[in-house]
């Protein structure tokens, strides 16, 4: 029997997806794969809520977050890191790896990005841009990107995000909202294999990596940019070309049941761990108008061990969740609901964690 992965990520894959991913792969450059990786950028701008082409690099998300800091930026070049987590850390990270003058505003593991702390920080200096996360799965918290591109926008700041664990399963709106670069990845709300990440630019940021002179070779957006424009779109070098054949099949699947229905049913499903945590007497980690639909994180109670009680979980009932992260480590457990969930697996994630408390 297969694990259930109520996890950050990878997340479960429907049969259909894993159907097709499990076929002999196309070869990357035949009429074939034009076509299917043709289809599959369709769907991504569509998802993305964007008119500019969507690259597909073969990586992990830090992958995507990497390209973008080389092809963006300059040595020296001063950004903005509005950090809420582990993953916000880790842009600050790339960054500074990168040579680039970065200043992390750090606004706390478990709380969302101050509005009023970010305004003053973009009115009183000049930055290049600003690097924040959409969905930090390290501490269930979500922030409100609209309203923070509302507010780097009034000075004329760039908005670097990190839809990681976002995108595809709570709105986002890259073109409307004013966003100038978004990356994602392929086994979180896309509901595949992991290998691929996703990077999308606006017109703005495109302008930026003209003037970029970071080293980059594989990362390079704007080759990559080429290969997706051309009369038979492909990728500059070998891609991970099974998961795209997931993705597509998965994002049709998307599609299909129409995005805003998807972003319906994920809230339905964080609204309802939620009142089972509490039903539970268990506590949020973070306050509840900033939780996130797509990962609950949960206060361990004194007197229990978190790492018990994901082990009793996977053994017992082979339900797979995670523990914390970083000064979370043993203080909280994370359940993750993104993507393909089905209400089976929620409800043998339930009866398996209130065992797991019971056995306690």
């Amino acid at each position: 029997m297969d694990k259930i992965l109520m996890t950050p990520g990878p997340t479960m894959v429907p049969e259909e997806v894993k159907r097709i991913s499990g076929l002999q792969p196309f070869h990357h450059r035949t009429p074939e794969f034009y076509e299917l990786f043709s289809n599959l950028n369709k769907n991504l701008k569509k998802i993305f809520k964007t008119k500019n082409e969507v690259l597909t690099l073969t990586s992990s998300g830090t992958g995507g977050m990497e390209a973008v800091v080389a092809n963006l930026f300059s040595s020296k070049d001063k950004v903005l890191v509005a950090s809420i987590g582990n993953f916000g850390e880790r842009f600050y990270n790339i960054a500074i790896s990168y040579g680039l003058d970065a200043e992390l505003c750090d606004f706390g593991w478990g709380q969302a990005v101050d509005l009023n702390i970010l305004e003053n920080k973009l009115k009183n200096d000049n930055y290049k841009a600003l690097f924040v996360t959409h969905n930090e799965t390290s501490t269930g918290v979500t922030n409100n990107i609209r309203e923070i591109a509302q507010t780097a926008n009034k000075y004329n700041t760039p908005v670097i995000v990190d839809a990681v664990s976002s995108l595809g399963g709570i709105p986002l709106e890259m073109d409307e909202w004013g966003l100038d670069a978004v990356v994602t990845c392929s086994q979180k709300c896309l509901m595949s294999p992991p290998g691929l990440s996703f990077v999308a630019l606006s017109d703005r940021a495109w302008n930026m990596a003209e003037k970029s002179n970071l080293p980059k070779f594989y990362f390079d957006l704007k080759k990559a940019r080429q290969g997706v424009l051309k009369a038979k779109p492909d990728t500059p070098n070998t891609p991970a070309v099974s998961t795209i054949m997931a993705v597509k099949k998965a994002t049709d699947m998307l599609l299909e049941k129409g995005m805003d229905n998807v972003y319906k049913n994920q809230a339905l499903y964080g609204k309802r761990v939620r009142e089972y945590i509490k039903s539970l007497g268990l506590e949020l980690f973070p306050e509840e108008s900033i939780a996130s639909d797509l990962i609950t994180a949960v206060k361990v109670p004194e007197n229990y061990n978190a790492s018990k009680i994901i082990s009793y979980m996977s053994e017992k009932h082979n339900v797979l969740i995670t523990g914390g992260q970083g000064p979370l480590k043993g203080k909280i457990i994370r359940i993750g609901h993104m993507g393909y969930v089905a209400e089976e697996m929620l409800e043998k994630t339930f009866e398996a964690l209130r065992d797991a408390l019971s056995s306690m």
